[in-house]
């Protein structure tokens, strides 16, 4: 009967301790998978902001480029009005 006694206290000691151990790492594991999701969604947010961001930033940079190439055009436009006008003036001079 003691041996009995003996060998159920040791085995519901070493089944609570298991318990314990398997507690521990579960709520480890609950924890880290928490804080993973956290992190995820965290960073999905930022990734959304740095794209919208980017987005913006091209838009902006290609209303700045359409409205250089519409000065250069002027510009180009104007260059070529007084290039003809000075031919027309060569022309004229001999």
């Amino acid at each position: 009967m003691d041996i009995f006694a003996l060998v159920l206290t040791v085995g519901g000691s070493f089944i609570a301790l298991s318990f314990t151990i398997i507690g521990f790492f579960l709520k480890t594991l609950h924890s880290d998978v928490r804080r993973n999701t956290e992190e995820t969604g965290k960073n999905k947010g930022r990734i959304e902001l740095v794209e919208s961001k980017s987005n913006l930033e091209l838009t902006k940079l290609s209303e700045v480029t359409q409205l250089e190439i519409r000065n250069l055009s002027k510009n180009v436009s104007e260059l070529s009005t007084n290039v003809n006008t000075l031919v027309e003036h060569l022309v004229k001079k001999k």
